[in-house]
């Protein structure tokens, strides 16, 4: 089989972001429910729910592609404005529709008293990365209480790892050198580091967490013409995967095999699957509306709602959200990639810091 390409649509990239945007929905409604112990994957693992390893998913993708943007842009500024376009109009609109729409709809206190609270204008934050979970009144009662939208969390890890792409490349050290030590330290640090000091720090263990499987992903990318792809190793890593179930290795047989299996998937000659875009890509909106939009059915039917209807009235829900984002905000916004500065940096120079 060949290596992943970018240079056609012959590939399953935006079905398996859409299909992991899904698991996110899917995983999320047993948490929202209150029966997050009864989540199929976090009962297989012992550790990841649906939503933790479709996270994982996404960042596999994301460092690989992300990986093929940096060597193809014509400049800094192009690369970060495309990346900008892709994150902000949609969060932007997905934090307004939680605090003027879902709040009023939801809160326990007046809407005077909402619209007043610092909380309220705290939530905003959310627009520049700066996570905030909590909107006066709202959703105090609920199974999963007091959080509006648990999914942004993971995006300023998302764009943190943009910004270490951009400097590794600004010092004119990215590539492959660069993407496997970066790899084997986050992977010292998560496995080795933290447990041995039993550190408590937080922000570490998410930013190596997700970095890991993003920098597979940038490894996968620069190293692709050489990876064997083979359907024998597929069944091989998935049957590790299944005989390392709930034991205290899973967590690293995880990170050692995601990334092979997404990425072979990816690029698995399915043709139904390879046009799976056309209408639009509806992940994004999926991942950032569905969440709010969950807690809401939660809130309205008091947490009475069994756990199936839920699931399949939220996905309906959240793909409408998700598809209006993406023709009346998303779409519109990548238009606009256009009109960005076209000066070509020396392909060739590109080519070989990739290479070191």
């Amino acid at each position: 089989m060949s290596a992943p390409t970018l240079a056609n649509r012959d590939n399953n990239f935006d079905f398996l972001r859409f299909f992991a945007a899904a698991m996110v929905v899917f995983g999320h409604a047993y948490g929202l429910s209150g029966q997050a112990h009864q989540e199929p994957l976090r009962l297989f693992s012992g550790s990841y729910d649906s939503a933790d390893i479709a996270v994982h998913v996404f960042f596999v993708m994301s460092g690989f592609l992300i990986a093929a943007s940096w060597l193809n842009s014509h400049s800094l500024l192009e690369f970060a404005a495309k990346r900008a376009l892709r994150i902000f109009p949609a969060l932007i609109v997905s934090v307004l529709f939680a605090v003027l729409l879902v709040g009023p709809l939801a809160t326990e206190w007046s809407l005077g008293d909402y619209i007043a609270a610092p909380g309220t204008w705290n939530y905003l934050g959310n627009m520049l990365l700066i996570t905030e979970f909590r909107l006066p009144g709202v959703f105090e009662s609920n199974p999963f209480a007091n959080t509006v939208n648990g999914s942004l969390w993971t995006l300023p890890y998302e764009v943190l790892m943009y910004a270490t792409v951009m400097t590794l490349g600004l010092l004119k050290v990215f590539g492959r050198s660069a993407a496997l030590v970066g790899l084997a330290l986050m992977m010292a640090v998560h496995f080795h580091l933290i447990p041995a000091y039993e550190m408590q720090a937080d922000l570490l263990r998410k930013v190596t967490r997700l970095g890991m499987f993003f920098y597979a992903g940038v490894a996968f990318y620069l190293y692709r013409e050489r990876i064997v792809w083979n359907w024998k190793l597929v069944a091989l890593l998935v049957s590790v995967n299944v005989l390392s179930a709930r034991s205290e290795y899973w967590q690293l047989v995880h990170v050692l095999t995601l990334p092979y299996l997404t990425l072979y998937l990816a690029q698995l000659r399915i043709p139904r699957l390879a046009g799976f875009g056309k209408a639009g890509d509806f992940s994004y909106g999926l991942y950032i509306f569905s969440f709010p939009i969950q807690q809401l059915i939660m809130h309205w039917t008091d947490g009475q709602l069994p756990l199936i209807p839920f699931m399949l009235l939220a996905f309906a829900a959240s793909f409408i959200a998700a598809a209006l984002s993406w023709h009346l905000i998303e779409s519109p916004a990548q238009a606009l990639k256009r009109y960005l500065p076209r000066r070509r940096r020396p392909a060739a120079n590109a080519v070989a810091a990739a290479n070191r």
